[in-house]
């Protein structure tokens, strides 16, 4: 089952999609791409077979789209709320929102974006 990506989010919560049996790397995490443009970011995920998990929609929903409209593929967006909480249950619930996320599209999100809603309560 694919389970694989890419998050322009915290390492923490990679950690805990790790910790759940999920191959996700943070931006931050890595050396290549800390820093880089979300161009760069988005082709390496491409190129690794990386979905792109980010708050960044503004940025990502076009890169996406434009590789579409070249007859091009990608790993696919999950796509969160540009405000989000950031305590620490706030970090769990998401993280497990993007388990659930991974865990319903077993065959990967091939050129596809998913959304996770507002994190209410949390």
């Amino acid at each position: 089952m694919p389970r694989r990506g890419t998050l322009q989010l915290s390492p923490r919560i990679a950690a805990l999609l790790r910790q759940a049996g999920f191959d996700v790397e943070a931006v931050a995490d890595r050396g290549d791409l800390a820093g880089r443009t979300d161009k760069f970011i988005f082709e390496v995920a491409f190129s690794e077979g990386r979905a792109v998990t980010t708050n960044n929609i503004r940025d990502f929903r076009p890169l996406a789209a434009q590789w579409l409209a070249q007859g091009r593929v990608h790993a696919g967006l999950i796509l969160l709320p540009s405000s989000r909480t950031r305590t620490r249950g706030a970090i769990t619930t998401l993280a497990d929102r993007i388990a659930s996320v991974m865990r319903d599209n077993p065959d990967g999100l091939a050129s596809s974006e998913r959304w996770v809603g507002p994190l209410s309560g949390a």
